[in-house]
């Protein structure tokens, strides 16, 4: 009778712990595809946003130029759009812009938790003739 009870314990404190420890909560880092651009648009990935969001919501603004002031103008695109843990960017808005500021929020049994914001530049490879995109620091 002894065991019984202590793996009983054991094992409702072991789903305790991971309930307490795997919210849902904002993801902590958004990544960019960097691999040598070819075309086929820009891939936005979430990560470390603990256990099952009901869906992300992303805003992304496309911006011309690489500066790196978190002002935006009305003249900027701006995204907004409901979807998995990645995102893909259309070529369209890939090719002709230099810079994507990006958050994304987890949809947690329907509160928004947001993450911080990333941004993201386009730049030619050191060690190949190809163009990245690569997270921009300072921002």
């Amino acid at each position: 009778m002894k065991t019984i009870v202590a793996f009983s314990l054991l094992f409702v404190s072991s789903c305790t712990l991971q309930d307490d420890t795997s919210p849902c909560r904002s993801p902590q880092k958004i990544s960019v595809d960097q691999r040598c651009y070819t075309g086929n648009g820009l891939a936005l990935t979430a990560s470390e946003y603990g256990t099952s969001p009901l869906s992300f919501e992303w805003s992304v603004y496309v911006l011309k130029d690489t500066a790196q002031s978190l002002g935006f103008t009305p003249q900027d695109l701006k995204i907004k759009i409901n979807t998995a843990d990645e995102l893909i960017i259309p070529d369209s808005l890939v090719t002709n812009n230099q810079r994507l500021v990006v958050t994304v929020a987890a949809n947690c049994q329907g509160e928004l938790k947001r993450s911080i914001y990333y941004a993201f530049v386009k730049t030619q490879s050191t060690t190949d003739s190809c163009t990245i995109w690569q997270p921009q620091r300072g921002l």
